[in-house]
């Protein structure tokens, strides 16, 4: 037991050596990585300007409010898609085929993945959630936080379990990062905007939009806003797995 836990953790700091490397040497990738802590420097240094620009323009107060769970929520999507192409990559090259016959095996790379994806995008969650949502306590910035990793889980697995190849999962990346303008759903001034709640986004739109966040308020929807988080995460993962399978 004792050489099979020391034989994973080797082959897991390869890996994450390896991704290290493959991103550095990948333009898009990289690129997708500096976009996205990129929109959180705009956000800060152009914020004023861009409240006051909505206000003369549109009689819009306050409109970098709609845009900061935007910029909270696209990273994640940003990083989710970094380390799903990642699996692509080397599904179409071979080495996922060889892991496959080591004790990580092709889910074990993928879960792994779906971590690093997590613990990256926590990251920067943390480090935005201050400048982005001054009024939220530490409670709300970390339940945010968590939401937003899972996200990056999701999309992990959603686009290799998607894509066949490298050129399709470019393609749908497209498609995909649209999910990350869910959270403008939620400040629709409607009940109706429930609908909309299957759709993990969502919960970060309404849980940073101000008027209702009563205590009762966010009591209920806590618990509801991660229970689908995990609920869609789970059959995500089960649609991943499945295609491995094949």
């Amino acid at each position: 037991m004792k050489y099979l836990i020391n034989y994973t953790g080797v082959r897991f700091r390869g890996l994450l050596l390896g991704d290290i490397r493959n991103i550095l040497r990948e333009p898009v990738m990289l690129m997708f990585m500096i976009l996205a802590i990129l929109p959180l420097l705009l956000f800060i240094l152009f914020q004023q300007t861009m409240d006051s620009f909505a206000l003369k323009t549109w009689q819009v107060t306050q409109f970098s409010s709609y845009i900061a769970p935007l910029i909270l929520l696209l990273p994640a999507y940003l990083i989710g898609w970094v380390t799903g192409f990642l699996i692509l990559e080397e599904r179409d090259e071979g080495p996922l085929l060889a892991l496959s016959a080591t004790p990580i095996g092709k889910n074990g790379v993928a879960i792994y993945r779906a971590g690093l994806a997590f613990i990256i995008s926590a990251i920067i969650a943390l480090f935005s959630i201050p400048f982005l949502l001054p009024g939220a306590g530490l409670a709300l910035s970390l339940f945010l936080t968590t939401l937003c990793s899972i996200q990056a889980a999701m999309v992990n697995f959603i686009l290799p379990a998607m894509a066949s190849n490298k050129v399709q999962g470019l393609a749908m990346s497209k498609a995909i990062n649209l999910f990350a303008l869910a959270p403008l759903l939620a400040f629709i001034p409607s009940t109706w905007r429930f609908l909309a709640s299957p759709i993990p986004g969502f919960w970060i739109g309404e849980l940073t939009n101000t008027p209702p966040a009563t205590g009762l308020y966010y009591l209920i929807l806590l618990p509801l806003a991660m229970a689908l988080h995990l609920l869609a995460l789970l059959m995500i993962y089960r649609f991943f797995s499945a295609g491995t399978e094949r």
